[in-house]
């Protein structure tokens, strides 16, 4: 879903900063970004343990204690999904700038950041809000995830046998290294590279993509986003994880069922335009000659 003409500075008048931590180059965009912010009267909070700003004004202050208007972070995809694990608030929309390897979830480069952020702060832009997946067992919950929730073998190598539920409807079973559960926009990460499709944001469902299943004993499937899906382990000593955003892992019992569905928040991103397709065409699509 589209917010068209958001207000994106509030009282607050606050702004985060985060970047990915291994790559030093990545201090001088940052220092920039500060700087100009901070010469628009934006109080800018610095994640001191990913950025080194020079600035005085900057304030150190850990992700999960920011409370700001919305975040800039400076990295790529595994940036942005590790925000969204630490953000006390995972609806603070975040703008993203790409210095990883593919950046589908990010919005500028580097060279164009400024020009962009000054194009945000005066509400010229609007933000697009991506559906997340609730996960648990029984009454014990995970972390929201916006691209997908794996359940994998603990032991690499080794199958899982797997009963799939959909609305407590038994739909495939079978055996597998994994299988997970992706959004719309999951649906072009690990999800794509499993060999599930792409679904369109605009598509209200989510996929089961199983990854490597011998004798195609589990398919993919798409499944409407009112549904709830549910993964059960019953393979007798047989134990897993169920990973999030490829961040965090909790571990499944033998014979545990893990349940995912939608989850009532969103993570939400600035965008200039509605720019789906074209960050699809541009970042996915390979090109030959």
């Amino acid at each position: 879903m589209i917010e068209e003409d958001p207000q994106i500075l509030t009282e607050k008048r606050a702004v985060g900063l985060i970047c990915r931590p291994d790559r030093p180059e990545i201090e001088e965009i940052a220092n920039q970004i500060a700087e100009f912010l901070i010469s628009e009267n934006l109080s800018v909070q610095v994640d001191p343990g990913s950025c080194n700003i020079v600035h005085k004004k900057a304030q150190p202050t850990l992700i999960e204690k920011m409370d700001v208007d919305f975040v800039v972070t400076i990295g790529g995809d595994g940036t942005i999904l590790y925000t969204l694990t630490k953000l006390k608030d995972r609806e603070t929309p975040l703008f993203c700038v790409n210095r990883g390897t593919v950046g589908f979830l990010t919005e500028s480069d580097t060279e164009s950041a400024i020009s962009s952020l000054r194009n945000i702060l005066e509400n010229e832009c609007i933000i697009e809000n991506n559906v997340n997946i609730s996960s648990g067992v029984g009454e014990r919950r995970f972390e929201d995830a916006l691209n997908e929730v794996y359940v994998v073998s603990k032991i690499p190598g080794r199958l899982l046998s797997l009963q799939v539920y959909v609305d407590g409807v038994e739909i495939d079973s079978g055996r597998a290294d994994g299988a997970m559960l992706a959004t719309p926009v999951g649906s072009s990460a690990y999800a794509l590279a499993a060999g599930g499709s792409i679904l369109a944001p605009n598509v209200n469902g989510l996929i089961f993509v199983p990854v490597c299943p011998p004798r195609f004993e589990l398919k993919s499937v798409v499944v409407p986003d009112s549904a709830t899906v549910e993964i059960e382990l019953v393979k007798p000593g047989v134990s897993a994880y169920a990973v999030i955003d490829g961040q965090t892992r909790w571990e499944i019992a033998p014979h545990e069922t893990v349940w995912m569905k939608k989850s009532e928040g969103v993570s939400r991103f600035i965008r200039l335009y509605d720019n789906y397709y074209d960050r699809l065409n541009t970042r996915l699509v390979p090109r030959v000659l």
